[in-house]
């Protein structure tokens, strides 16, 4: 299907995403790989299947400096303070609670400060399990809750 990359000196992101076959509605899967700078080889640390085969959303991969980065889709977010070298993956089938699959427009925007304070906008469904209009960071987005927005505001 389509593959795109970007990067600054520290580390670069490709999202590579192909069509899904044999399937009676073929979807997509996106892989999003790193490779620090100096680094011949590129590391996968998040892959995503979509039930539709969608181009790829290039304004969810922000790099914030050399160290810090982080990306989203659907309802998994993964973010690197080490340039690109580890992430940490969060994924609302196993981060939040009571979270019923599959709302793919799950999260809607994330606004990510450099000390690693953060806020996810998400896109609720009505009357679905589990999800909730916003979720706040005060470690990159390793955990989201919705405590620690409470926190942040007071």
């Amino acid at each position: 299907m389509e593959t795109w990359q970007t990067g600054n000196s520290g580390f670069e992101v490709r999202v590579a995403a192909y069509s899904e076959k044999h399937a009676v509605v073929a979807g997509g899967y996106y892989v999003f790989s790193s490779k620090p700078s100096g680094v011949e080889s590129w590391q996968e640390f998040a892959t995503f299947r979509h039930d539709d085969p969608i181009p790829i959303r290039r304004e969810q991969v922000r790099l914030l400096n050399d160290r810090t980065g982080f990306v989203f889709m659907g309802w998994m977010y993964a973010v690197t303070t080490d340039g690109g070298r580890t992430w940490s993956v969060w994924n609302a089938q196993h981060d939040l609670a009571n979270w019923q699959c599959c709302n793919y427009e799950l999260i809607k925007h994330i606004q990510l400060q450099l000390d690693g304070i953060g806020e996810m906008t998400m896109d609720p469904i009505i009357g679905r399990k589990g999800e909730v209009p916003r979720l706040c960071t005060q470690d990159y987005g390793r955990h989201w809750t919705e405590e620690s927005c409470k926190m942040i505001r007071d």
